[in-house]
């Protein structure tokens, strides 16, 4: 018996089984796993510390955001309050007097038509009256007046 022979035929025996177990197999594929896991992990570790970073952060972020909407619609709301402010002036110092100067026009027009038009109907029917009373006396009778007896001294 040759020893040197035994270990190598004993040790190629059991390289067989361990190969045909599926041991090497499995043990890539945990090393695998395992080295997806590392990496997976290494993607969540560097996500995590950019969502919290105090400067560049997620939450940084949205809080600038935030700030500069916030500053944003304050300029806006001072923008309307300014013309509201330029809005009110403009109605009290220029078309509140237009319109009550057009008013007051348009008042004194149609005051002076309506008068013309009472003055018109007013000579209307003064004419028809003085017709009336033109024709009126022929249509009545004569009358007879009473003579006044002369004063003898």
């Amino acid at each position: 018996m040759d020893p040197p022979r035994i270990a190598k035929l004993l040790g190629e025996s059991l390289r067989q089984c361990f190969q045909q177990s599926g041991l090497p197999d499995t043990a890539r594929a945990l090393d695998q796993s395992c080295s997806e896991m590392n990496s997976v992990q290494e993607q969540l570790v560097n996500m995590l510390r950019e969502v919290t970073h105090p400067d560049i952060g997620v939450i940084e972020k949205v809080r600038s955001a935030n700030d500069s909407l916030l500053r944003s619609m304050t300029t806006r709301a001072q923008q309307m309050d300014d013309f509201l402010v330029s809005l009110e002036k403009q109605v009290w110092g220029i078309w509140l007097p237009v319109v009550a100067s057009a008013a007051l026009a348009l008042g004194f027009a149609l005051g002076t038509w309506f008068a013309n038009e009472r003055q018109a109907t007013l000579e209307t029917i003064g004419g028809a009256q003085e017709q009336q009373v033109l024709t009126a006396p022929t249509d009545v009778p004569p009358q007879v007046l009473p003579h006044r007896r002369a004063k003898h001294p």
